[in-house]
């Protein structure tokens, strides 16, 4: 267990700093009790290291960044008992670099079942695939709320046939559950 952050898209110090707190913070880590903010995080670096988290508590934040894969394939559980902007549990914006290819392509999210309460966002993520195949109201708790999903990545492949037209990537093993 480790304790998640407050900071929104405010941040301290060079990405290189952002990389050694989000390292630091939850390296090992398999429930992130709070918020789990990944905000500035240029290419280069080895996010290898979250893929033991498996639930957070509060909301994630995914924005501004430039790597290619956010590594979170064992999160099942958001419990989103606090939002971003007041309603959303999952939120992702601007992940790409205009000036670069270096840009987020892919959430690898495929073990993610349940968002317990708040809404998903993810918009304006230039050359983000596959987040418009997601049944996102399979995976959202509670019905009233419609998933805000827009203006992502275009020249994208299908999902594997096995797959029902649902998917977080192209393969066979990326259908969404």
């Amino acid at each position: 267990v480790c304790a998640g952050t407050l900071n929104g898209l405010s941040v301290t110090g060079d990405a290189q700093h952002q990389y050694q707190t989000l390292h630091k913070m939850y390296n090992n880590c398999e429930i992130v009790m709070g918020n789990l903010e990944i905000v500035l995080i240029d290419h280069a670096q080895d996010l290898s290291f979250l893929q033991t988290i498996r639930e957070v508590t509060g909301y994630i934040l995914i924005a501004m960044n430039v790597f290619a894969t956010l590594p979170l394939q064992n999160l099942r559980v958001i419990r989103g008992t606090q939002f971003y902007e007041e309603k959303f549990a999952l939120f992702v914006l601007l992940n790409y670099n205009p000036n670069a290819t270096h840009a987020l392509r892919r959430l690898r999210l495929n073990q993610l079942t349940e968002i317990l309460a708040g809404g998903v966002y993810i918009e304006k993520n230039a050359q983000l695939c596959h987040v418009d195949t997601v049944e996102w109201r399979d995976i959202m708790r509670d019905p009233r709320l419609e998933p805000v999903v827009g203006d992502n990545g275009k020249a994208c492949a299908p999902c594997h046939e096995s797959c029902g037209g649902h998917c977080w990537g192209p393969g066979p093993e990326d259908c969404q559950k």
